[in-house]
This record gives structure tokens, sequence and C-alpha cells, in this order.
């Protein structure tokens, strides 16, 4: 008798919210694959915009970049990174200089980076999955 196959399941990186990826992408892990190749295709240019907001002094410009990398990191699950841009968005709201924000903005460029390595391990291990299949 044949036992049916069961459908294989990706194990994402811890800091990675599975569940808010299954919500919106169910199990297309091919889809998954292209929404983190995508995204990294683009990190280092919203990063350099972000750094050169930054020292430039501009509140406004750096507010305005993270908030566009913001959704990028919902998209591939990092979820709690998303929740510190919007954080540190808000404090861009009550900042005039960016002298006040170096705090935040260190430890978001830190969360940034670490989300870059994140994505870019999971994005490899999901071509793997991929190009493997059963």
């Amino acid at each position: 008798m044949n036992q049916p196959t069961l459908p294989k399941h990706f194990i994402f990186n811890e800091k990675i919210n599975g569940d808010y990826l299954f919500s919106l992408y169910a199990d297309d892990y091919p889809y998954i694959e292209e929404v983190f190749s995508v995204t990294l295709q683009h990190f280092d240019q919203d990063i350099a915009f972000i750094e050169a907001a930054y020292a430039s002094g501009s509140v406004a410009d750096l507010k305005k970049g993270v908030h566009k990398v913001k959704p990028a990191f919902g998209f591939v699950g990092l979820t709690d990174i998303q929740q510190q841009c919007g954080d540190f968005e808000d404090a861009c709201l009550q900042a005039s200089e960016t002298e006040e924000l170096k705090s935040g903005y260190k430890n978001l460029m830190a969360s940034l980076e670490e989300g870059k390595m994140i994505i870019a391990a999971e994005f490899r291990k999901l071509k793997d999955f991929n190009s493997n299949p059963v």
C-alpha cells in the first residue's frame, strides 16, 4: 500500500516569523524564494540611502529611507525588525536633528545588517530546497 507523500516543509531561521510568512504565501516556496531574492537585490541601495541621510543630518530623509525598507522585512518574515523600523520612524518624528537619534540609529543599523545576513542565508537555503523536489 502506498503512503501518501507529505508536503515538504521548509524550516525557517528562528528569527523569521514562519507563521506570518505562511499567512502571506502559504507554502508557495518558489514565490517566497523570489521575494527573498528581490529584497536582497534592493537592500544595499536602500541601506546606502539611510546611511547617507544620517550622515547628511537629514531627519526627514532618514525617516523616509527607514519607511521604505520597513515593509521588506515584513515580506520576509522579520517582523521584529519591521517593528524596530516603525519605532525608529516614530522617533524621527520627535527629533529635530540626527544626533538625537544616534543610539537608536546604531541599534537599527545593526539589526538591518543582521537581517541582511539572515535573508541571504535563507535565500540560499530556499534555492536548495526548491531545486530538490522531494
